[in-house]
């Protein structure tokens, strides 16, 4: 403890000095002269440390408790298409309902909101708005249907005697044979196929004894909205749902696990039309997704033939899940070098890549010419260096014409033993929730594009990760780069089948739907110098 507090009154004090001290650029040699007795001069200067990096590739992922779920088809022009279907559970607004005498169904539509912001208003004052999430191709069509799931979704894992949730993973068309469970078709697009609009949605319907349509509320955000009305699951089965052949409400509508367990959910399907390159879109299933089944009844304490009409709504605030298939392979994903390192990183998400970094792993020489141990070089200049900035740098290396827009933006660096970002994530005077684009962009800038977009470099800072090394005597853990939608989102998923001493156990949430990927140089010394991933550190040492 007595060691490390002096440290800190060190650095504070070099600190101090630095301050109004005139210091050239980075990588300039300046030395600080005093009259004042005692006082000593210092250096400020930097150094290239080795690390090995190799891509690791990941075994499904876990896809349920995350914010955000997707749907659709996505080109990577580096990886390929991948397509994202849906399985996700219902359950009723209100449970023991009183549905009245004489039921009928008059409607049964499907709503899920997209990420979107408004942007104007059109001639008629209707909002107008701007999609946030659309990926690929938003104007090629895919086939989208919607089944009926019959395969049961708990809650608990039996195999922990249920005392953790039940993960449910990005392959469960093999893993639970889920194709085995689909069940009634409830929707099938048509033969042109689906894509999204920006275009708001009207909720209307014709009243009782008219015959126009009219609004039932204000018009709603863009977002899927169909009638799930068709020949195999017709208007009858709904009412089915809702009540038995004597008219009162289904037993099942009065408890909520019970219903789940008797309609077991829904499966958005997506199948490619062709080779169109389809598009993807990010679904808002937590805010304002419903199934609202419109019903018309008789109406209370009166003998007239009078009815009226109400809703029974479905939400989706309960077990969802992505699946992914790899449609093309343009780059097979392998594990890389773990040893010596590889020339080319992939790094994408879904059920991609991620790469793994090995601090210091080899040698470097010393002041005195001398081959030495890197770590061990590092951990010896506990009492002789302040650490200004470190940084790693990646440089793009995605073949001319396949990148641009659609590499990310962003990349995030964790701790893999901690399962947590590293320690600068959270030091990052930039956060802000209201703008995850641009948020941590000290510890993470943002790619750097030339003037065409393409991608030239990222860069990570691992400042007090360092200082937490070489100060606190924290471990010198692998750490692993993934590709991030948003930054602020630091929670992680399990990742099928890995057990406690592999190295990568788990995946960023944020990253499992990240539907854009990107190549990026080793640091291998094959690598050619102007390009290859670079590990440096800034510092400011005391001359004795």
């Amino acid at each position: 403890m007595k060691t490390y507090l002096l440290n800190v009154i060190k650095s504070v004090f070099l600190l101090i000095i630095v301050a109004f001290t005139t210091v050239a650029c980075e990588k300039d040699f300046v030395n600080v002269e005093s009259d004042i007795s005692g006082a000593q001069n210092f250096t400020t200067n930097s150094r290239l440390f080795p690390f090995v990096s190799y891509s690791k590739k990941l075994d499904p992922v876990q896809t349920n408790a995350i914010t955000s779920n997707v749907l659709g088809f996505y080109n990577d022009p580096v990886y390929g298409v991948t397509s994202a279907n849906l399985v996700t559970q219902i359950a009723p607004d209100d449970v023991s309902p009183d549905f009245g005498d004489n039921l009928e169904i008059i409607s049964v539509k499907l709503y899920i909101p997209y990420y979107a912001t408004a942007d104007d208003t059109d001639d008629d004052g209707n909002t107008t708005y701007i999609l946030d999430s659309i990926f690929g191709n938003a104007t090629s069509p895919y086939k989208l249907s919607i089944l009926k799931n019959e395969y049961y979704l708990r809650n608990l894992d039996p195999e922990s005697d249920f005392g953790e949730s039940q993960a449910y993973y990005s392959n469960a068309y093999s893993s639970l044979n889920l194709s085995a469970f689909e069940g009634d078709l409830i929707y099938e697009s048509p033969d042109s196929g689906f894509v999204p609009s920006s275009q708001y949605v009207a909720i209307e319907e014709i009243p009782i004894g008219e015959d126009e349509l009219e609004e039932l509320e204000t018009s709603r955000a863009p977002g899927i909205y169909l009638d799930l009305n068709n020949e195999m699951f017709d208007n009858s089965k709904w009412k089915d749902l809702l009540v038995q052949s004597d008219g009162t409400a289904n037993p099942n509508l009065n408890n909520i696990a019970d219903f789940k367990n008797a309609f077991r959910g829904l499966i958005f399907k997506a199948e490619q039309i062709g080779l169109n390159e389809g598009n993807m879109a990010y679904l808002n299933l937590s805010e304002g997704a419903t199934i609202n089944i419109r019903y018309e009844t008789d109406v209370e304490d009166t003998t007239t033939s009078e009815r009226e009409r109400d809703t029974y709504t479905f939400n989706f605030n309960s077990i969802k899940f992505n699946t992914f298939e790899n449609v093309t392979n343009t780059i097979p994903l392998t594990d890389g070098d773990a040893e010596n390192g590889d020339d080319q990183l992939f790094i994408s998400g879904f059920k991609g890549s991620m790469v793994v970094l090995d601090l210091f792993n080899g040698d470097i020489v010393d002041e005195t010419n001398t081959t030495q141990d890197a770590f061990l070089y590092f951990k010896d200049r506990e009492d002789k260096w302040l650490i200004n900035e470190a940084a790693l740098t990646f440089y793009v290396d995605i073949p001319v014409g396949q990148g641009g827009q659609t590499e990310p933006d962003r990349i995030i660096l964790y701790d893999l033993e901690t399962k947590t970002p590293i320690a600068d994530y959270f030091l990052d005077g930039t956060a802000t929730s209201t703008d995850p684009v641009n948020s941590l962009i000290l510890y993470s800038p943002k790619l750097e594009r030339d003037s065409d977009l393409n991608g030239i470099k990222y860069k990570i800072r691992l400042t007090e990760h360092l200082n937490n090394i070489l100060l606190n005597d924290s471990d010198n853990s692998k750490l692993g780069l993934y590709i991030t939608t948003n930054i602020n989102y630091s929670a992680t998923s399990k990742i099928l089948n890995t057990l406690e001493d592999d190295t990568v156990t788990f995946v960023p949430k944020s990253s499992i739907i990240a539907p854009e990927g990107t190549i990026l140089h080793g640091s291998k010394s094959s690598v050619p110098e102007n390009v290859r991933a670079t590990f440096e550190i800034f510092y400011t040492e005391i001359e004795n």
